[in-house]
C-alpha cells in the first residue's frame, strides 16, 4: 500500500471521529458549517508539515529576492559556484558515511536474527548515490574519471 493510500485514509479515520447525526445535519445550517469546519481542521492538520516547509522557504528566500539590484545570488559567481561545490562534498560525504552505518546496522541485524533487508538496501543506495555525487563533485573540480578498462592488466 503506497503512502497516499495511508495518508487518505488516516485523514478518513479523522473526519469520522467527529461523527454528527444526520438528522442534525439536515435541519442546522450551522452544524453543517461546524462539521465542514472540523473537516477542514484535519484536512490543514495533516498538511500542517508540508506548509510549515513552505513558509519557511518563502521566509528565507523574498528577503534575498527583494534586495536591491535584484540578484538573488549577489554580485560573486565564483562563490555561489563553490558553495555548491561544497555542498555536494558535504552531501556526498554524509550519504556515503550514512550507507556505511546503514550496512553496519544490517549486518548487526543479521546476527541478531532481525529483519536486516531494508538496512542493507539503504546503506547500498546511499553509498551508491554518494558515489554519484563524489562524481558530480570531481567534474566540478576539472578532474577526468578515468575509467580501467583493462581491470589492472
Amino acid at each position: 500500500m503506497n503512502l497516499q493510500m495511508k495518508c487518505l485514509r488516516r485523514i478518513r479515520a479523522r473526519m469520522e471521529g467527529c461523527n454528527v447525526s444526520d438528522e442534525l445535519l439536515d435541519r442546522s445550517a450551522a452544524a453543517r458549517t461546524g462539521h465542514r469546519l472540523i473537516q477542514l481542521a484535519v484536512i490543514v492538520r495533516t498538511i500542517e508539515p508540508l506548509l510549515v516547509l513552505v513558509a519557511a522557504v518563502l521566509l528565507t528566500a523574498v528577503p534575498v529576492v527583494a534586495q536591491p539590484g535584484g540578484s538573488f545570488f549577489g554580485q560573486n559567481d565564483q562563490a555561489t559556484g563553490s558553495g555548491v561545490r561544497e555542498a555536494i562534498r558535504w552531501g556526498r560525504n554524509l550519504l556515503f558515511l550514512m550507507g556505511v552505518g546503514g550496512i553496519g546496522w544490517g549486518a548487526m541485524n543479521i546476527m541478531g536474527g532481525k529483519a536486516w533487508g531494508r538496512q542493507m538496501l539503504g546503506g547500498g543506495l546511499a553509498m551508491g548515490i554518494g558515489g554519484i555525487l563524489a562524481l558530480i563533485y570531481s567534474f566540478s573540480q576539472g578532474n577526468a574519471v578515468n575509467l580501467d578498462t583493462d581491470l589492472g592488466n
